[in-house]
């Protein structure tokens, strides 16, 4: 049995693939710098994983400036996107909760890096659980 695509399906297609770019574009035309820009079209395209496009953004540039793309890119879906861009506005969505959480997950270790006690040029600190023992334990 021999399967063939319709003329009309190709069309559909390219048709998407056309509406698809061009709501990616409308979506990060201006967005800076230009290496955000680029990984964040490589990520609206499908292209890259929502986490990756995170990780190699921040490592582009500050968190600051992911944040503010971020930001400018999901205010756009959210205001000028049409019915068509339903995809495209998917991935918005994915990659503005992966980087929601990320900064939680950032702010999390943060948090316990500043309640971890420390010492001066790594003196041994005494833990109360331990005094009465006479045991310490080396800060790391």
């Amino acid at each position: 049995m021999e399967y063939r695509t319709s003329p009309s399906s190709n069309s559909d297609m390219s048709s998407r693939t056309g509406l698809e770019a061009e709501a990616i574009t409308r979506l990060t035309d201006g967005v800076q710098p230009a290496a955000i820009r680029a990984i964040l079209v490589q990520c609206l395209a499908g292209e890259l994983a929502p986490s990756a496009a995170i990780s190699r953004m921040l490592a582009a540039d500050g968190a600051s400036a992911v944040r503010a793309a971020i930001d400018d890119v999901t205010h756009r879906a959210a205001t000028i996107s049409r019915a068509s861009d339903r995809l495209v506005q998917d991935r918005v969505d994915e990659l503005t909760q992966v980087f929601v959480e990320k900064v939680a997950e950032l702010a999390d270790v943060s948090d316990a890096t500043k309640t971890q006690p420390r010492s001066d040029s790594g003196r041994e600190l005494r833990s109360p659980k331990f005094a009465d023992r006479g045991e310490s334990r080396t800060s790391e």
